[in-house]
């Protein structure tokens, strides 16, 4: 991950919002894998702050509901991700729905959007 000079030398924390594959896992597994990735992010952007975009009970509600409540999850989501500075998009987010929505809509609001290689 390449970040411009401009990017590094902002002195506010920036504020990040990180897509990743949610799908079959318990919001503990996700929550640890985030946790995990946003640590090897810092090591990139040290003021980063991490916006907690994990709801808890998703995972179960998910199951019993399936898609319909999944795209309110997904909204719930992207209004989190309104308040990022930069979203990570993580290893294969393109295999899942969710993450390719967030993709689009924040290349389309002007979010600062990159790939991230993380090791989970």
């Amino acid at each position: 991950m390449k970040l411009s000079k401009k990017l590094k030398n902002k002195k506010y924390i920036m504020k990040v919002f990180i897509s990743m594959g949610m799908k079959s896992k318990s919001t503990e597994q996700v929550r640890a894998e985030m946790q995990k990735v946003f640590e090897q992010i810092k090591v990139k952007l040290p003021e980063a702050e991490l916006l907690d975009s994990i709801i808890d009970g998703a995972d179960k509600e998910i199951a019993l509901k399936g898609d319909d409540i999944r795209l309110w999850y997904l909204g719930e989501s992207i209004k989190i991700m309104a308040g990022a500075d930069i979203v990570f998009f993580v290893n294969d987010y393109t295999e899942f729905r969710g993450c390719k929505v967030e993709r689009l809509i924040a290349e389309n609001y002007g979010k600062i959007c990159t790939d991230f290689k993380a090791v989970i």
